[in-house]
C-alpha cells in the first residue's frame, strides 16, 4: 500500500490488530492523494478481514498529520468513486474498534478523523486544528454533524468557525479524546487500548456502534464533499450557482 517508499500508509496484523501507520514524517505526514486512496484500501481491508478484531491509527515521527497536503487540492473536484470520498465513507463505515494515536499535529483530517475513532490517546501538548474556514472551504468527514455531539455546539462553533487550536489536555476535557497519554506510552497503550476493546463481543460490539452512527453522517459527508468541490471550482472559474 505505499505511495512511494519515503511517503507511505504502512499496514501491519499482528494478533487481531490491525495498524495502519500514516509514513510521511519529513512532511507531517500530510496526505497525498496517494496516501487518500492507500488509507481508504487499508480500512476496507481491515473492515473485510476475518482475522481483524480491531483497527489502530498512528503516525510515524513527531506528527500524527498535519492534514490534506495542499498541493493535492490540484486533484479536486472529487467523485464519489475518487480516492478522498472513498477514505471518507471508508472511516465512518469502520464497525470494529477504531483507535487513534495523536502526538504533535492533528491538523484538518487529523482533527476530523478523530470523531470517527472509538478511543483516542492523545499527548496532553498535541495542537488540535480545524482549520477549513481560513481555507476557504467547507468542513470534511462528518464534522459539521459529529463535532457538535461531541463537544457541544458553542465549542464547535468556536473550533469550526473561529479555528481555534485545541491542546491535548483540553481536547481531553472537552470529551474529544479519550485519554491524555505520555509520549514514551502513546503507542503502546493505544496498542493496548485496541486490543482491550476487541476482547468484547464482536456482533454486539457492531449493532452499537451502528446505533450510535447518527442519522444521515454518510449524506452530510456527501454534502460537505459538494462544498468542498464548489469552494476550489469557484478559485478556478468564478463562483457557480
Amino acid at each position: 500500500m505505499d505511495s512511494t517508499p519515503a511517503e507511505s500508509v504502512d499496514v501491519t496484523l499482528e494478533d487481531g490488530l490491525w495498524h495502519i501507520r500514516l509514513n510521511r514524517p519529513h512532511k507531517r505526514n500530510a496526505l497525498t492523494l496517494p496516501m487518500f486512496a492507500a488509507l481508504g484500501e487499508a480500512l476496507r481491508a481491515g473492515q473485510a478481514h476475518p482475522a481483524v478484531r480491531a483497527l489502530l491509527l498512528t503516525g510515524a515521527g513527531h506528527d500524527y498529520t498535519a492534514g490534506h497536503d495542499l498541493a493535492a487540492f490540484a486533484h479536486w473536484p472529487q467523485g464519489p468513486d475518487d480516492p478522498i470520498p472513498r477514505f471518507l465513507h471508508a472511516l465512518a463505515e469502520v464497525d470494529r474498534p477504531l483507535v487513534i494515536a495523536v502526538q504533535g499535529a492533528a491538523v484538518g483530517i487529523g482533527a476530523t478523523s478523530l470523531l470517527h475513532a472509538d478511543w483516542v490517546c492523545c499527548t496532553a501538548d498535541a495542537k488540535i486544528r480545524f482549520p477549513f474556514v481560513e481555507l476557504g472551504i467547507a468542513p470534511e468527514a462528518g464534522s459539521t454533524q459529529l463535532l457538535a455531539m461531541a463537544v457541544g455546539l458553542n465549542r464547535a462553533k468556536r473550533l469550526l468557525l473561529a479555528g481555534e487550536v485545541l491542546t491535548g489536555a483540553l481536547a481531553h476535557e472537552w470529551g474529544l479524546v479519550s485519554e491524555i497519554v505520555s509520549g514514551d506510552a502513546l503507542h503502546d497503550t493505544a496498542r493496548e487500548r485496541a486490543r482491550k476493546l476487541a476482547a468484547h463481543d464482536p456482533d454486539a460490539w457492531g449493532r452499537t456502534k451502528a446505533l450510535l452512527r447518527p442519522d444521515g453522517l454518510a449524506q452530510r459527508i456527501d454534502i460537505e464533499i459538494d462544498l468542498i468541490n464548489r469552494a476550489v471550482m469557484a478559485r478556478r472559474t468564478g463562483p457557480t450557482d
